[in-house]
């Protein structure tokens, strides 16, 4: 199911069997699986690991899961956390009661994995919507906001200078202007292609990354130009699978990185290589610039619901849409940037057809390990 990789699930149960089983149904579905077997300790795990979900029994000793609830929601780092309750059948009232102090959704004992994963998928989904939507008005207030002001501020200055100053000045802060309205241009086409990918179902073919290439280096051709950036290619491309749209912009976006923050005449090198597996192709965009700082390096593919609290130095929404086409079509991304030795961006595709309900890993996918206390 989707939603469910990059997710850490904590599970506070003084149950010894009942949290054994809750654990090894989690993790066999690949979801980072941390425990704590009452609610003191349960508190304590999700100030320290700030988990994705939390599933917690109602009674417990010591901190039980009313208490527990009402720490969480009161606790402004940890209150929008999904928090589903475990309960009996005939717990009807203590579970109503659960509900009305925050949590998002209850599971009965008996329960089967099917019950268990459903509901925690359909919670984690509702989560990365809501995170979305954060970052989406967040995005638009701050990003929008800076090109917007320079925009507006040009055009007034020019009214205001129109028969006092010379045509240069006035043509300067026309072009100041119109650099303004390319980057509000570029912000709300980014912003269109990320709810594009999440919404659309595209099918995964062949590439033809000659033609691919062809054209994200073509829409680059005035930002190369501008930071006399120089592209080598190799001579043949390695097969692989995907939507060939949608790769264009994954090399749009790495290009032009590396135009930027590539040095002085940037030398972008691409390439692209068979796995040792033989089921998938990596590709790369290298430059020989400063790279990425270690403060950054981090941050660099966060996801883009935590664009908001995560902003990397110019990266930061290109690469999170980098990140979701490439998932979106089986493959992960990835990056190295050994000090002084500029940085290789990369991603991965399939070398087959990919199912896209299919749940792809990534670099940055916290690891899948035995349960933590």
């Amino acid at each position: 199911m989707k939603h469910l990789t990059h997710s850490t699930v904590l599970l506070v149960e003084d149950d010894p069997g009942i949290r054994e089983s809750l654990a090894d149904i989690l993790t066999l579905n690949g979801i980072r699986t941390i425990t704590a077997d009452d609610g003191l300790a349960g508190l304590a795990a999700a100030r320290q690991h700030a988990p994705s979900l939390i599933i917690t029994d109602i009674r417990m000793p010591g901190l039980n899961g009313y208490e527990l609830l009402e720490a969480i929601r009161q606790d402004a780092s940890l209150r929008t956390i999904p928090v589903i309750v475990i309960s009996a059948k005939a717990e009807r009232a203590a579970t109503r009661r659960a509900m009305d102090l925050g949590a998002d959704d209850f599971i009965t004992k008996p329960f089967t994995e099917e019950e268990v994963i459903r509901s925690v998928a359909s919670r984690l989904e509702k989560k990365d919507l809501l995170d979305e939507l954060a970052a989406f008005a967040h995005t638009v207030a701050h990003d929008l906001k800076n090109p917007l002001a320079t925009l507006t501020g040009r055009i007034e200055l020019t009214d205001m200078m129109v028969g006092e100053v010379d045509e240069p000045t006035l043509r300067h802060h026309l072009a100041q202007a119109r650099k303004a309205a390319r980057r509000l241009n570029d912000i709300i086409e980014e912003l269109l292609l990320l709810a594009g990918v999440r919404q659309q179902t595209v099918a995964s073919v062949p590439l033809n990354s000659d033609t691919v290439v062809a054209e994200a280096t073509d829409r680059l051709e005035y930002l190369l130009k501008q930071h006399n950036a120089s592209v080598r290619l190799p001579k043949t491309w390695p097969p692989a699978h995907g939507h060939a749209p949608w790769v264009v912009e994954v090399w749009v976006n790495l290009i032009s990185n590396a135009a930027k923050y590539g040095g002085t005449q940037p030398v972008i090198t691409l390439g692209g290589a068979t796995n040792p597996d033989g089921g998938s192709t990596r590709f790369w965009v290298q430059d020989e610039g400063l790279g990425v700082s270690p403060a950054d390096q981090p941050h660099i593919f966060v996801p883009f619901a935590q664009l908001s609290l995560n902003r990397t130095n110019g990266h930061g929404l290109g690469l999170s849409i980098v990140r979701r086409i490439i998932e979106k079509l089986g493959g992960q991304v990835g990056f190295s940037s050994p000090p002084g030795a500029g940085a290789r961006f990369w991603f991965e595709l399939p070398n087959h057809h990919h199912d896209p309900l299919t749940p792809a890993s990534s670099t940055s996918q916290l690891p899948t390990s035995p349960h933590l206390t």
